[in-house]
């Protein structure tokens, strides 16, 4: 039987208590670390629950390991207790497995993850929660505590660039001196709910863009908050004010307003295309992008390379048209397809910014629009790129994408437990899994996106 431990590592000796049996498998936790697997290391950040090789023998049933470490861990990168190398390892064998257990597919090459040569401060975008501490009434804001909807307060974070860090210290600091009211969401009262940072480029040329998340719609102090931040952050070239008004852990709510500055900023991606070919992409606060944006390069350009050349490419769940536009020069024509009009809205500006001519976007729910396009529509000469939220595709994708018989689909996923069972439907509609290529997106968490290939067998 299996048995998933967290915050174990690879070749650990430890005693473990099974909180869960399952029949097929069991949860368990670490109770007491014997011996430590050669992929250990000691985490850096002082919010991961991570057992402390130095601590080696000194937990126990007494002395609980999460007495041994801070018991207030956040548990955002609980993979940070391995070394990288190990981390990648980790990745690609849950790739293998979960494809071989839940989707049936065994012996399925999965080529090594692709990881980052600073596997660190890559987050481009940082939502954190704004509440009370338990004792002195202090406004803070982190992170929710492991399994929770308590905060945890973080003063940096790791995996964030310090901009954005160093951003929302300041906006706490000034928050707390204007007395303002954070939010409490049991009894749904007070004022200030999170606070979001968006960064984009590096180094001197790095520009931010921040969003004060509000129940209501005023903003106690509003100048003397925002002559502080504009003051101490040249970089800070927009601050907008989102009104969340609704009892729901839903972060943003329709209702924006900006407060001073720049509606957006601009990334550059593309050192990989051909010379010359760099695009850009606008992005507001708000807007969907890969919270990577040196891996997104990766990834994308594996889809390219995985998707080739062809007459049509149709982009399922596009968001802001990112992958189409990647593989647009690819392509004699190029299609995106997503539920959300403020996405299409922004493909559509990206496609324009970028002098891209053969792409159309539609704003529909894919099902529908899957099942309003003729058969003849598909076939051999059609290229689909499936990337579906965490839940994967909708049933009713699935079927459609049977129908349509297009000669190659990529399903690009960012969970290998939906991206299994989604391929073990494709199999009964004849497609092949030709490669499956892991990319590290969030290095120190558990998370991985893949690109898979499937090729239409006849």
């Amino acid at each position: 039987m299996a048995v998933f431990v967290p915050y174990t590592a690879p070749g650990d000796l430890a005693e473990i208590e099974i909180t869960e049996n399952l029949g097929r498998f069991a949860r368990g936790k670490l109770l007491k670390l014997l011996e430590a697997g050669p992929g250990r290391v000691e985490p850096k950040c002082p919010y991961h629950f991570g057992f402390r090789i130095s601590d080696l023998g000194r937990a126990g049933k007494q002395n609980p390991i999460s007495e041994i470490r801070n018991p207030k861990f956040c548990g955002g990168c609980s993979l940070q207790h391995l070394d990288y190398p190990t981390q990648l390892a980790a990745k690609r064998e849950l790739v293998r497995e979960t494809l071989e257990r839940i989707g049936g597919l065994k012996g399925v090459a999965v080529q090594p993850t692709l990881g980052m040569q600073d596997p660190w401060r890559y987050r481009n975008k940082v939502q954190q929660p704004v509440g009370w501490t338990a004792g002195d009434k202090r406004l803070v804001s982190g992170f929710y505590k492991s399994g929770t909807h308590e905060i945890l307060p973080i003063e940096d974070c790791l995996v964030q660039t310090q901009l954005s860090v160093a951003i929302i210290q300041k906006a706490k600091e000034l928050l707390s001196k204007a007395g303002a009211w954070p939010y409490h969401e049991t009894d749904h009262t007070g004022w200030i709910r999170h606070l979001v940072v968006r960064t984009a480029g590096a180094g001197a040329d790095q520009k931010a863009l921040l969003a004060f998340v509000t129940r209501t719609p005023d903003f106690p102090q509003e100048k003397e908050i925002l002559l502080g931040l504009v003051e101490a952050f040249p970089q800070l070239v927009g601050i907008h004010q989102n009104v969340q008004g609704a009892k729901s852990n839903v972060i943003l709510g329709r209702e924006w307003r900006k407060l001073v500055g720049l509606d957006s900023i601009e990334e550059t991606m593309g050192s990989c295309l051909p010379a010359g070919r760099r695009l850009r992409f606008r992005l507001s606060v708000g807007s969907f992008f890969q919270v990577n944006t040196p891996q997104a390069e990766v990834l994308y350009n594996v889809v390219r390379e995985q998707a080739g050349t062809g007459e049509r490419l149709l982009d399922l769940y596009t968001g802001v048209g990112t992958i189409a536009l990647w593989l647009a020069d690819h392509f004699a024509e190029v299609g995106g397809v997503e539920e959300n009009p403020v996405a299409i809205d922004d493909a559509y500006e990206n496609a324009e910014l970028n002098k891209i001519e053969n792409a159309r976007f539609v704003a529909q729910p894919v099902e529908l629009f899957l099942n309003q396009i003729d058969r003849a529509a598909g076939g051999k000469t059609l290229t689909v790129v499936l990337d579906p939220p965490r839940a994967g595709a909708d049933p009713r994708v699935i079927d459609a994408l049977g129908r349509l018989s297009p000669g190659k689909i990529i399903y690009v996923s960012c969970d290998p437990g939906t991206l299994a069972r989604d391929l073990k439907i494709l199999a009964q509609h004849r497609y092949q899994v030709e490669a499956v290529q892991p990319v590290d997106l969030f290095p120190q968490t558990p998370h991985i996106e893949t690109a898979v290939k499937l090729i239409r067998s006849r």
